[in-house]
Formats: C-alpha cells, structure tokens, sequence
C-alpha cells in the first residue's frame, strides 16, 4: 500500500485534459462544513425528515404492506425494510426536483476498480509499492448489470522483479509485468476506454472501491512516482464498504462489523468468482455487490475523496493515508443542520401519496 501526493507533468496534452494537479488541502475537514442546502431543495428536505420520522416508528407488517403496494422487495431485517423505504422516497424525491435521471442511482454508472501492486512477504516500512494491475468493471446502474471492463498490466520501475509472493499472491507472473506498458501509457488507455463510453463526457459516473486504499496508497503514490498529475476522474471516490456497512448494520453495530470483500460476499450468500487477488476478478466480485445494493435499494452516492498532504510521504504501509469523508447532501439529507433551515409549517404528507 501507499499514502501519495500531487506532481505536475507537461508530458502530453491529452492526458493533461483528464487530470487534474491540485487537490483539497489537508487543512480542510469535511466537506458538508461549507456546503448549504440549495433554498429550492429545502423544503423537499424538510418533506423528506417528516417521512423518515413516520417509517421510524412504523412495525414491520406496516413496512412490508407498504412496500408491496410499491413492489419494493421486502426481504431482510425491520432495519433494512426502513432503509430501503427511505431511499425509495428520497429518489422520487430527487426526480422529481430532476436531482437525479431516474430510480436507479445518482450516478447512472459505477466503474469498479481493484488495483494491485508489488510487494513481499513482509514489506519494510519504506516498501515503495506500484502498480501492477489496473482493472475497471462497467455497471450499468439503470440497468442494472456489468457492461464492459477494462484490464492493463503495468511494468513497474523501481522493483521490475516481481517477488515470488507477489506472484503466488496475485496469480501475475513475471512474464505479463516485462511484455506490459509504463503506468503513464495505460493510464492513457484507461481515459480512452472511459472516453469510449462517453463517461464524463455525456455520462456522469463514479469510481468504486473496497476501501480507501486503491486510490488514495495505490493511485496517488503511483501519480508521484511516475511524476504526473492525479487523474481528476479519481478526485471522489464511492468506498463500497462504508456503503454496505450504513446500509444493513445499524448505527451501534456497523463499526464493528468485520467488512472486507468476502465477509460482504457471504453477508449476501454470495460466492466469491473467480481467483482473489486478481485484480480484475476482484473488480467483478465489487461490481456484484454494488448490484446487489442498488437490488435492495440503497442510495449509492461518494463518500471519500482525495486531499495533498503538505509533507507528502508517498511510499511507506504507516504512512497516513491522504483522504477525507465526503457528506453529500443529496444522499445523507439535512442532519444536525436542519435548524439552520426551518421555514413556516409544511404540509404533512401521506406516505401513500410519495413525495
């Protein structure tokens, strides 16, 4: 793993197009700190708490009448039945206010991303980790299915010989790593296949992750040692565990809830396909269970992104890890903030009616 830092590069125009050489500052905290709720969202906010007072303290044979007239699914805990009716009600919400396209998701497409990188049996402190691996799996969200990947194999500089447990690890063998390209030209193949789909172009998406790792060690340290600019595209991330975790546990259990790929998996019953550590089977098994998610109705929306550290130590596993949590208020509603807010009385709603 690795904590990384912004370098600027001239190299090529193109690639310039798509990165972005600056990021917030590690001084900032939060992002919701200075962020307002839009005067025309408020009083659809103020709606939207009234409504998740109601399914608070409905019983569960109250839930589940609802959700069948609704055809939502009904399966799971009387937690996760008042979690989905939620985000049923806050996406007719968000349509409505033409916040969001459609029922499916805020973003319309997830790309799911599993980097792997060198290493060894036990790394020292100072292990400068690089990019062997960088794969993506294409959801869909509307239509909710995967639609396309994308897979490079990455020749690394500093340790250009694999260790034989990085091979044992991730099933790459020596061969792939001296016939693969620089990170600097699958980087640039990277763009091309989201230009391909018109992501970013004509297609809002977001990246997806098991954890903060993938972007903020792998890619940012990747980003400096190769002395190019981090892609903008990475900027703000999805952590698919923090999304898992606030979906099916409850607030006093789910920071205690051991959350790593196959724990999510044999939650769902699921089984993991394909062979762990590759990066790209690893991307298609995030990929179902971000299916599965928006199957069950959560609300998929970002919640890490990535800050300059000051005295950037890009290399080290101790090393402090250069994120921040993103609050969005599209996702999350109004919080301790809805004070700031209050207008004169709005009309109570009738669950029955939407919003």
């Amino acid at each position: 793993m690795k904590s990384v830092q912004m370098s600027k590069s001239d190299s090529d125009s193109n690639m310039d197009d798509n990165m972005i050489s600056h990021v917030d500052s590690d001084n900032e905290e939060f992002d919701c700190d200075n962020r307002r709720i839009p005067l025309e969202h408020l009083p659809m906010f103020q709606r939207l708490a009234s409504v998740n007072g109601k399914i608070n303290r409905m019983k569960r044979r109250q839930l589940i009448n609802i959700m069948n007239n609704k055809k939502l699914n009904t399966d799971g805990e009387i937690d996760v039945l008042k979690k989905r009716l939620k985000n049923h009600y806050r996406m007719q919400a968000l349509i409505k206010a033409k916040i969001c396209e459609s029922e499916a998701t805020y973003f319309p497409y997830f790309v799911v991303i599993d980097i792997e990188a060198t290493c060894t049996e036990n790394n020292p402190a100072d292990y400068k980790f690089e990019i062997i691996e960088f794969p993506a799996v294409l959801v869909d969200a509307k239509k909710r299915k995967i639609v396309d990947h994308f897979q490079a194999f990455v020749k690394p500089k500093i340790n250009p010989k694999l260790s034989e447990f990085c091979i044992k690890l991730t099933g790459i063998t020596q061969d792939q790593i001296d016939k693969a390209d620089s990170f600097e030209l699958c980087l640039k193949r990277f763009n091309k296949w989201l230009e391909e789909h018109e992501l970013g172009i004509k297609h809002r998406f977001s990246i997806v992750t098991d954890g903060p790792f993938d972007m903020a060690r792998f890619l940012y340290g990747q980003c400096i040692m190769s002395e190019i600019p981090y892609p903008k595209f990475a900027t703000r991330w999805i952590n698919i565990r923090k999304v898992f975790r606030s979906f099916y546990f409850t607030k006093q259990v789910k920071h205690t809830v051991l959350c790593n790929l196959n724990a999510m998996l044999t939650f769902l019953d699921m089984q993991f396909e394909g062979n762990p550590h590759s990066g790209l089977d690893d991307s298609f098994n995030i990929a179902r269970i971000c299916l599965r998610l928006l199957e069950d109705g959560a609300f998929i929306d970002q919640n890490e992104r990535i800050i300059s550290l000051k005295t950037p130590t890009p290399y080290g596993k101790d090393d402090p890890l250069p994120v921040r949590p993103v609050h969005n208020i599209f996702c999350d509603g109004m919080h301790s903030h809805r004070n700031r807010w209050l207008v004169p009385q709005m009309k109570t709603l009738n669950l029955n009616d939407g919003i």
